[in-house]
């Protein structure tokens, strides 16, 4: 398994990560300080601008090597299974931020609703789980074994963590939603 060419698609791996996972911490860090009101929503989604496109680069180019690294292994371990899961979760996560890019360009600084503010959230949690994760798994198999089969039953594991996602997603933006509505109701004007 290790040949040159294995070392040359682990490079190519690896750079992918410093490029994608790295413009990942700067957004982050960029929203974490417009949080604490240090910079505009509008420096915010200028940054985005910037930053999605390195990490689109950065994960493209984890899969393609990925892809290549997986092949040169020749089997896929039931650890691997999980990485899979987090590089695709991240890969819907990415589209999903996109979509809520737009709707905060739309936006006036300052006047960002709950809901749109608790999709940023957990799609940037959801974003550091997806990579520490996958990192992880790749740091435990090339330095502590490269054959992993536990847990016994991924499917179970994965299945769990895309339930656990979808629930606290959905109950988030239903009950963030209810108190928009609520507070939109008791502001309305009444008639004289």
């Amino acid at each position: 398994m290790d040949t040159p060419l294995f070392y040359i698609f682990l490079f190519v791996h690896l750079i992918s990560l410093a490029v994608g996972f790295g413009a990942v911490i700067v957004i982050d860090m960029f929203g974490l300080l417009w949080t604490m009101k240090k910079i505009s929503l509008a420096l915010v989604n200028q940054v985005a601008g910037f930053t999605q496109r390195l990490v689109w680069l950065g994960w493209g180019g984890l899969v393609a090597s990925g892809i290549v690294l997986i092949v040169l292994k020749g089997y896929i371990d039931n650890l691997t299974m999980i990485k899979l899961f987090f590089v695709a979760m991240l890969g819907v996560n990415g589209v999903l931020l996109h979509f809520i890019k737009k709707r905060m360009e739309q936006v006036r600084d300052g006047e960002l609703p709950a809901n749109l503010r608790f999709r940023i959230a957990f799609s940037s949690v959801l974003s550091q789980i997806g990579w520490w994760g996958a990192i992880s798994i790749g740091f435990v198999h090339r330095h502590i074994r490269h054959t992993i089969n536990w847990p016994t039953h991924p499917e179970y594991v994965i299945a769990g963590l895309a339930i656990v996602c979808i629930v606290i997603g959905c109950v988030g933006i239903a009950t963030v939603g209810k108190k928009e509505h609520g507070l939109a109701e008791h502001h309305r004007p009444t008639d004289a």
